[in-house]
Parts: structure tokens; C-alpha cells; sequence
């Protein structure tokens, strides 16, 4: 099967590259500079480079339109974020042909903080502000690829972590900036968490469900979460460790925003959310490491290529 990953040589990128490489499939990774050190791991597994840029669609879509599945893991993180990531999926999904398959990635973070019990993927949507765009892209994905009779999934995984990288090797990265681990708020709430390898896994159980024409995950949506909610100042703690760090700080929030705007609420979620209809719909089971434990490795971070 011929792959198409958008953000190739992302956190996420990679892995599902890695992986499919690996279970045979041809891929190609759109890549913004094909001469960076990620850039070179990918094709050194076999992985073909397609030089673009996220904020313009006429430099990858075509090439997309040429596959068999689509995985688009891609986000420019910045202020563009939202026309980029429409833009980029529309012209995508405009080129691929009937019966192609086209996996978006979302996250839980469009649930807001939860209650009571794990959230599933029929709650209500409460979207953190930094991504309150999200939902209606998500809608406008599947609304586009049904019509254009292209199997299409969201996938919303939970906080991403393995390898040393995403956003816990940011957390551990600041540590030279400020001598301690700064987890946002009170460190009494929780975060919903897999491993980058197991989402990799579930990316591509996606694409093969969807590419046989599975119309039990066709238009569906799903919560990829190995773990339903981690205690958040456990996880500072084991970054601490990790890394050597004297302390953990607990950053008022309104502080935070200073620094960190809207990402900030992001990170000062309290979140329990259910991965149960993924685990029986896509035959998914995780088997990496859970987070406290990957995070608590001894200079777990220092091995992180930072991508």
C-alpha cells in the first residue's frame, strides 16, 4: 500500500513511519527540509521525501492524491494553525480518489476539562481555546470525504509520549531554563496518555481498516488512549527524576498564560477520557510502556532527537 504522512518528520510522523515502513507499505513523508537530521533517519528506513511546506497545499496535495491512505499528523503550531490544517486536509481529500483512505489527527483536547466519568466520543465538546477551531474541522473532514467517497477516521489521541519527545520533552527541555520542572496549576489534575509507538499502531490499523472499505470505522471518530488519567504532578515528579532536576514548580496559571498564552489552559486541563471504542472497533491493544514509567527513566530525555 502506497502511504501519504503528512509531518513526517514530527513527534508523531516518525513513529508512524517508522511503523509502516516496517509492515511493508511504500511511503512518503512530506518533509519541510529534506536535508535536516530527521529528514535523513527517514530515508534511511526506506522512506521517500516530498519536499513542502504545510502552508501551501499545491506543493503536496497532488502527491498526497497519489496514494492509497492518507495519514496527516502535520500542524504548523503557530497562529496559522487553523486555515493551515483546512486548507491542507481539503486539498488533500480533493485529489485522493474514491475509495483512498484519509486518517485526521484531532486530539482530547477538544473535550475541555472532563467530569465524573472518562469522557467518550460521544460527550460533549468543550474545546480548550487554543484549539476550539478543531471540531469543525474534524466535521468538515468527514462531511468532504463522504461526499467524495473517500473513507476517512479522526483520530484523537491523548497526551503523546516516548522516545524523550512531544510535549514532555518540552516540559523537560525548560528545566535548563529555569532549574526546576514547571507543571501549570496545582498538579492535581490529570492527563489522558499513550505511547508514540502504540498510536503509530493504531494510525495504521486505521488506514487498513479503512482501506478494506470497514464500514463499522468509516466516518467514525476515536479516542486513542492507553491510559484513561495520570496524575499530573506524578508526571513532574518523574520528569524530575529523569532529568535531575531540584524541584517541581507549580505555575499559577495566570502566570503561565503570561509566558505561554493559551497553551497554558491546554496544559492545566484535567482530563479522564476512555479509549475502550478504539481498543474493540480498530483491534487495538497498547503495549509500550505507561507514562510514569517511560517518564522515570534515568536521563530518558538526554536520548530524545528532539523532533
Amino acid at each position: 500500500m502506497k502511504l501519504f504522512i503528512t509531518g513526517g518528520t514530527g513527534f508523531i510522523g516518525q513513529a508512524v513511519a517508522r511503523k509502516a515502513i516496517s509492515l511493508g507499505y511504500q511511503v512518503t513523508a512530506l518533509v519541510r527540509d529534506d536535508s535536516s537530521a530527521a529528514a535523513g533517519a527517514l530515508a534511511r528506513l526506506g522512506v521517500t521525501l516530498h519536499s513542502g511546506d504545510l502552508r501551501e497545499p499545491q506543493s503536496f496535495a497532488a502527491t498526497a492524491g497519489g496514494a492509497d491512505g492518507v495519514v496527516h499528523t502535520a500542524s504548523t503550531n503557530d497562529a496559522c494553525a487553523a486555515a493551515a490544517d483546512e486548507a491542507a486536509a481539503v486539498a488533500m481529500l480533493s485529489h485522493l480518489r474514491p475509495g483512498a483512505a484519509f486518517v485526521y489527527t484531532s486530539g482530547t483536547w477538544v473535550y475541555g476539562s472532563t467530569e465524573g466519568e472518562p469522557a467518550t466520543e460521544a460527550s460533549a465538546l468543550n474545546p480548550t481555546p487554543l484549539i476550539a477551531w478543531r471540531p469543525a474541522v474534524e466535521h468538515q473532514v468527514l462531511a468532504l470525504a463522504a461526499r467524495r467517497s473517500i473513507a476517512s477516521m479522526i483520530l484523537r489521541p491523548g497526551m503523546v509520549h516516548g522516545h524523550g519527545g512531544g510535549i514532555f520533552g518540552m516540559l523537560a527541555g525548560m528545566v535548563r531554563q529555569t532549574g526546576s520542572v514547571r507543571v501549570v496549576g496545582d498538579g492535581r489534575n490529570h492527563w489522558p496518555a499513550v505511547h508514540v509507538d502504540d498510536l503509530a499502531t493504531a494510525y495504521l490499523s486505521a488506514v487498513e481498516r479503512l482501506a478494506s472499505g470497514d464500514v463499522r470505522v468509516t466516518g467514525q471518530i476515536f479516542n486513542v488512549v492507553a491510559e484513561e488519567a495520570v496524575g499530573v504532578a506524578e508526571m513532574g515528579e518523574a520528569i524530575r527524576a529523569s532529568v535531575g532536576a531540584d524541584r517541581v514548580e507549580f505555575w499559577p496559571l495566570d502566570d503561565a498564560r503570561k509566558s505561554l498564552g493559551p497553551f497554558a489552559d491546554a496544559l492545566a486541563l484535567d482530563q479522564a477520557v476512555s479509549g475502550r471504542h478504539a481498543r474493540r472497533a480498530l483491534a487495538w491493544e497498547p503495549h509500550g510502556p505507561g507514562l510514569i514509567a517511560d517518564l522515570s527513566v534515568r536521563n530518558h530525555f538526554q536520548q530524545s532527537n528532539g523532533a
